[in-house]
């Protein structure tokens, strides 16, 4: 029973793409330090992926301080028009929301640190709408993200995620640290992963009738 619930997962992981990668920064966006960047920006980028969604939240115990991060317009390594989280200490968040029968692919994205300088992120994953952990980059340690002169001004990270679901990406605690660059986009299953996914949910049903009928199978 087991084998066949994880053949069923397994077999859930395969995707084909079913649009071009697109790309989310901030450079549209004619803002003064600090400003609030709007809560429909970049809906749409992916039409199938038509809900975007920031805020910045308490790193303590996860409560909901802004429905927002803040833009900036340049100093964040070599970056220009950035999102930082709204409140320093706390974390920044970024919710992809697919279509109904679509997932997320997430690609990469950069960060860099604020005034030229070298900083860490102590909080840096991705998480499902329910919160469980899809990849922690903290995992083993703070995170260096790079800003400063003496060598490379950014840091670019490439999880390469899909996930059949709302993706989120959160980082912090640090708001001098900034987010640009964050390439995605959505996917489907292919038509025989339906089918076997199918074929493997018809087994489980099976063997967990047979199990209620013959419980010493």
């Amino acid at each position: 029973m087991k084998n066949i619930g994880r053949l069923v997962i397994a077999l859930g992981s395969l995707v084909a793409t079913a649009a071009a990668q697109v790309i989310l920064n901030f450079d549209d966006l004619s803002l003064p330090d600090f400003g609030d960047i709007p809560a429909s920006y970049g809906d749409g980028l992916d039409p199938n992926i038509p809900d975007l969604q920031y805020r910045t939240f308490s790193a303590a115990d996860g409560t909901t301080l802004t429905a927002q991060l803040d833009f900036w317009n340049n100093d964040y390594g070599d970056l220009t028009k950035i999102a930082f989280a709204s409140s320093d200490g706390n974390v920044a968040e970024i919710t992809f929301v697919p279509a109904p029968g679509y997932g997320v692919r997430l690609i990469s994205f950069d960060m860099a640190g604020w005034l030229h300088q070298n900083r860490t992120n102590t909080i840096m994953r991705l998480v499902d709408v329910s919160g469980n952990v899809l990849l922690d980059f903290a995992a083993l340690g703070p995170v260096l993200i790079q800003g400063d002169f003496s060598g490379p001004q950014h840091s670019t990270f490439t999880p390469d995620l899909t996930h059949f679901g709302t993706v989120r990406l959160q980082w912090g605690t640090d708001w001098n640290i900034g987010l640009d660059n964050v390439r995605f986009q959505a996917v489907i299953p292919e038509p025989s992963t339906w089918t076997l996914l199918a074929l493997g949910v018809a087994t489980l049903t099976f063997a967990a009738r047979r199990r209620f009928l013959w419980p010493g199978w």
